[in-house]
C-alpha cells in the first residue's frame, strides 16, 4: 500500500508560530482577545498539529461558532495561522404566538434558549419539545409547536414560537381486554388518568401520555402483588373521536397464570457461605416475614419484608448488610421459591458526622436533634429519625442525608446537607370573620434567633371583639438541658356577648420530653390580673346590645375579678404526622390548673381539661401535607370547681357554641340558663324574651367528627362534612336551687342531674370548605342544629381565619 504524502500541518510540525490572526466573517461579537483565550497555540511556540486540532475543538465546544476554518501558511521563518470563524447568531428577543392556555412568562421559564445569548439549534429544538410537553400535561395532546427566526442586522435574530393549541383532549373511556381475574372497574379505579378534578363537570380529565405510562406500571405492580408474575401489557390503543377532543383508550393485557409460594426460606450465611444463627434467632427473624408458603405471590409485601430484615440488622450496627430475595419460578406447576439470603458484614461505627449548609444555624442546634452519635454503632432508624427531627425544626427547606466510607471498612461517615430558610417573619394581615368582623394583626417573629434555635415573637391583633398584645420567648433546650422554657407577657381585652374582660399577666412554662418525641410533660406558672365590666361594644361597630347585668342577683358574684396565681401541669401525647395539617396519628392532652390562696391567688379554682384528637387517613394521599381523605375526631372534657362558691368568675366557666366547638349555634350560646329580668323588680320583664341568660357551666363535654376531602389539593382547597354534639352543665347548688329558664328546662337545666343529663346533648351537622391560603387557613362552614329550640336559628354560617383540629 503506497505511503500517503504528509499534510501541510505535518510538514509544519515543530516550526515556530510567527503569527495568529482571527478573522470573523460576519463582523463578530467576540473580540480577538476573547477568541485567543480558547487557544493553546501561542506565538513563538513550536507548532503542533495535535494542539491545533484541540484548539478547533475548544472553539467549537464554546458554542459561539457555526463554522471554523484554519488557513496555515509556511513561511521562511515559521508558520502563520489564520482562524476564519463564522459566529452563531445572537438572540435579540423571543416571542410567542397562539398561546392562550399557558402564558408567555411560564413558557419562558421552561425553554432552554434565552434572549441575549448565542443561538443553539439543539437547545431550540429541545425548547419546542418542552413547550409541547407542557401543553400535553394540560390536556392539549394535539398542540403543535414550530419556530421561526427573524433576521436582524449585526448577526442578531429573533425567535418566534408559533403554537397551535387545538382542542384539549379528554379521556372519554378506558376499557380493558384480557383481564379475567381483576375487573375493569377495579383496574380503572387504580388509574390516575381519566380522573377529573372537582371542577371538571363530568369530563374524564385531560389525556396525558406520561400519566398513561405511569398507570400501566402501577397496574402491572397490582397484578404482581396478586401472584400474576408473567403479566404483560401491550402498547395501548388510543382512538380520538372525530372532533379530536376526546380519546377512547383500550389496554390489552395478558394476565398469565397465577403463582403461589411453594417454599420461603430466610437464612444467614457468613463470608464463606456457611449458614449461621441469624441476629435475634431464627424464630425472631422469621416473624419479620409475613408471607407464607401456599399464599399467592405478593412482590410488594415480600419487598417490605426484606426491607424489615435489612432495617433489623442496620439498627444493630450492620450498615453494610446484604439481603436479597431471588425468586425461582416453576412455570410448569405455577409455583415460586423465595430465598432471602443475609450476609451481615462487619459491625460499623460512626466515625464522623458532618453538617454542611448551616451558615447561620449553629452546629449544636442541629446536632442536639440527632439520635445518633460519633463513636457509636450505626442505626438506620436513628439516622432517619434524626433527619425528620432536624427538618421539623422549621429552620431548613431541605435536609439530605448521605453516607460515605470511613477510614476503615468498619467505619462510616454520615453527611447532613441542609438548606437554610428564612426564619424571620414580619406579617401584617387584615381580614374578615363572621365572629370578630374586621381583623387586623401584625407579628414580628424570629424562630432561630442568632442561629441558637430560640424564638422571639411580638404579636398584636385588633378585631371587633378583642385586642391582644403579647411578647413571647421560647428556648427548646434550657441551659443546654432536655428541659424547654417559655416566657410570655400579654395584655388581652375580650368582648363577650354580655361582658368584657381585661387580662394583664405573664406565664412561664417548663417542658420535658418523657418519651422523645411523642410524650411531653409541661408545667405552666401563671400570674395575671383580670377585670370585668359590662362593656359590650365592638371596637369597630359600636354597641352589640348587651344588658347591664353586673348588679343582678344572683349573678353579681359571677363578675368577680382580681389576681390569679396558678400552676398548671400538662401531659401531652402527640403522634401526628404533621402538626399543621395532620392526616394520621393522635393528639391527647390532659391538664389541671390550680389557683389557690396558698400561692397568692385572690381567685381560687381547680380546672381540669382533657383533649383527645384522632386522625385516620382514608386514602387518596398525594404526599402533600393535609392531602387525601381524612377522618377526624375531636373530644374535649372540662371540669372547673372552686372551694368558694362566690369565687368562680364567669370567664373561668365553660361556654359552647360556634365554629370552634359545636357548630350550628351562635358563639357561647350553649349551656345552662337562668331567668334574669331587665330591672331589680322581680316583676320586670325577662331578658332575651324569657329564654334566660347563659351563665356558663362547671362541666363541659363535646365531640366533633369530620370527614375532610380534597377539592383542589394543588391550591389547598378542601371540603369538610361534620357532626358535632355537646353541652355544658352547672354543678353549684346555689344555681340548682334557682328556677331554670321557663322553657326547655331539661336542655338548659342549670344543674347537672347525673348521667341522664347526657340525653340532652346539643347536636348539629353541616359542611364547609377550607382553603390553606397564603394568609393562613380560612374556614367557611355552615351548621344545622338537629333539634333547634324555637329561639335558635335553623342554620348558622360562619367563617374565620385559623386552623381546625
Amino acid at each position: 500500500m503506497p505511503k500517503l504524502s504528509p499534510t501541510e500541518a505535518e510538514k509544519a510540525a515543530g516550526l515556530p508560530i510567527v503569527r495568529i490572526l482571527i478573522d470573523t466573517k460576519n463582523g463578530g461579537r467576540l473580540a480577538p482577545d476573547e477568541v485567543m483565550a480558547y487557544l493553546h497555540e501561542k506565538v513563538k511556540e513550536p507548532f503542533s498539529p495535535l494542539a491545533l486540532t484541540a484548539d478547533v475543538r475548544a472553539l467549537w465546544d464554546s458554542g459561539f461558532f457555526s463554522d471554523i476554518k484554519v488557513d496555515l501558511t509556511r513561511t521562511g521563518v515559521g508558520v502563520a495561522l489564520r482562524f476564519i470563524l463564522q459566529e452563531r447568531p445572537h438572540i435579540r428577543d423571543i416571542e410567542y404566538e397562539g398561546n392562550s392556555e399557558i402564558d408567555s412568562d411560564k413558557l419562558g421559564e421552561l425553554i432552554k434558549v434565552k434572549a441575549n445569548t448565542t443561538l443553539n439549534r439543539n437547545a431550540l429544538r429541545e425548547s419546542v419539545q418542552m413547550i409541547q410537553l407542557a401543553y400535553r400535561e394540560q390536556g392539549y395532546e394535539l398542540a403543535e409547536v414550530t419556530f421561526e427566526l427573524k433576521d436582524y442586522k449585526d448577526n442578531e435574530v429573533g425567535i418566534v414560537f408559533k403554537i397551535t393549541e387545538n382542542n384539549p383532549v379528554t379521556v372519554r373511556s378506558i376499557s380493558f381486554i384480557g383481564n379475567e381475574h381483576i375487573s375493569s372497574t377495579e383496574l380503572r379505579e387504580q388509574m390516575q388518568l381519566g380522573k377529573g378534578s372537582f371542577f371538571s363537570f363530568g369530563t374524564g380529565g385531560p389525556y396525558q401520555q406520561s400519566l398513561l405510562e405511569q398507570d400501566i406500571v402501577m397496574l402491572s405492580s397490582m397484578y404482581y402483588d396478586r401472584g400474576f408474575v408473567d403479566v404483560r401489557f401491550s402498547t395501548p390503543r388510543v382512538m380520538l373521536t372525530p372532533e379530536r377532543d376526546a380519546a377512547d383508550i383500550t389496554l390489552i393485557l395478558t394476565e398469565g397464570p397465577r403463582f403461589k409460594i411453594r417454599q420461603l426460606r430466610v437464612y444467614e450465611v457468613d463470608a464463606d457461605g456457611n449458614e449461621i444463627e441469624p441476629l435475634g434467632g431464627r424464630r425472631a427473624l422469621r416473624q419479620l416475614i409475613h408471607a407464607s408458603p401456599g399464599e399467592w405471590v405478593n412482590r410488594t409485601a415480600v419487598g417490605k419484608d426484606v426491607q424489615a430484615v435489612r432495617t433489623l440488622y442496620r439498627d444493630a450496627g450492620y450498615a453494610n448488610v446484604e439481603a436479597d430475595s431471588p425468586v425461582d419460578i416453576d412455570r410448569a406447576h405455577h409455583e415460586v421459591d423465595i430465598k432471602i439470603r443475609i450476609v451481615r458484614g462487619p459491625l460499623v461505627t460512626i466515625e464522623r458526622i458532618e453538617v454542611r449548609g448551616n451558615n447561620k444555624t449553629r452546629d449544636k442546634v442541629v446536632r442536639r436533634e440527632m439520635l445518633i452519635e460519633e463513636g457509636k454503632l450505626f442505626s438506620e432508624t436513628g439516622l432517619e429519625d434524626s433527619r425528620k427531627r432536624i427538618l421539623s425544626l422549621g429552620y431548613f427547606d431541605r435536609v439530605d442525608v448521605s453516607t460515605s466510607q470511613g477510614s476503615a471498612p468498619n467505619k462510616i461517615v454520615i453527611n447532613f446537607e441542609v438548606n437554610e430558610r428564612q426564619t424571620g417573619q414580619f406579617n401584617v394581615a387584615a381580614g374578615f370573620s363572621s365572629i370578630e368582623t374586621f381583623i387586623l394583626s401584625a407579628t414580628v417573629q424570629q424562630s432561630n434567633f442568632f442561629g441558637n434555635g430560640q424564638t422571639f415573637a411580638l404579636q398584636a391583633s385588633l378585631s371587633g371583639l378583642r385586642q391582644l398584645v403579647s411578647l413571647r420567648y421560647f428556648e427548646p433546650y434550657f441551659l443546654d438541658s432536655d428541659w424547654s422554657f417559655m416566657a410570655e407577657l400579654y395584655n388581652q381585652y375580650f368582648i363577650f356577648p354580655d361582658f368584657a374582660r381585661l387580662t394583664r399577666g405573664a406565664q412561664v412554662t417548663f417542658g420535658y420530653a418523657l418519651v422523645q418525641p411523642t410524650l411531653r410533660l409541661g408545667v405552666t406558672l401563671t400570674a395575671q390580673h383580670d377585670s370585668v365590666d359590662n362593656t359590650t361594644q365592638s371596637f369597630f361597630f359600636g354597641a352589640t346590645g348587651g344588658s347591664n347585668l353586673l348588679p343582678r342577683v344572683p349573678l353579681a358574684d359571677l363578675f368577680t375579678a382580681g389576681r390569679t396565681m396558678s400552676v398548671r401541669p400538662t401531659l401531652t401525647l402527640d403522634t401526628r404526622d404533621n402538626r399543621l395539617f395532620p392526616t394520621s396519628g393522635v393528639f391527647v392532652q390532659a391538664s389541671t390548673e390550680f389557683a389557690s390562696a396558698y400561692v397568692g391567688s385572690e381567685l381560687e379554682f381547680i380546672k381540669h381539661r382533657l383533649l383527645a384528637q384522632f386522625y385516620y387517613p382514608l386514602g387518596g394521599n398525594s404526599g402533600a401535607p393535609g392531602s387525601g381523605f381524612v377522618l377526624k375526631m375531636r373530644n374535649e372534657l372540662g371540669l372547673v370547681t372552686s372551694p368558694n362558691d362566690s369565687n368562680l368568675p364567669i370567664y373561668a366557666r365553660f361556654f359552647l357554641g360556634g365554629i370552634f366547638d359545636v357548630r350550628g349555634y351562635r358563639l357561647r350560646q350553649i349551656g345552662p340558663r337562668l331567668p334574669i329580668t331587665n330591672a331589680l323588680d322581680p316583676n320586670a320583664p325577662p331578658i332575651n324574651g324569657g329564654n334566660g341568660f347563659v351563665f356558663g357551666g362547671n362541666l363541659q363535654a363535646y365531640t366533633n367528627v369530620e370527614f375532610e376531602f380534597p377539592i383542589l389539593d394543588k391550591v389547598g382547597l378542601r371540603g369538610v362534612a361534620f357532626f358535632d354534639m355537646g353541652n355544658a352543665w352547672n354543678l353549684e347548688d346555689r344555681f340548682c336551687k334557682t328556677a331554670p329558664a321557663p322553657q326547655f328546662a331539661k336542655v338548659v337545666n342549670p344543674c347537672w342531674e347525673g348521667p341522664s343529663s347526657l340525653l340532652y346533648l346539643r347536636t348539629s351537622a353541616g359542611f364547609g370548605a377550607r382553603w390553606f391560603s397564603p394568609l393562613g387557613p380560612l374556614r367557611f362552614e355552615v351548621g344545622f342544629p338537629l333539634m333547634p329550640l324555637p329561639y335558635e336559628e335553623k342554620s348558622v354560617f360562619e367563617f374565620t381565619i385559623g386552623n381546625s383540629f
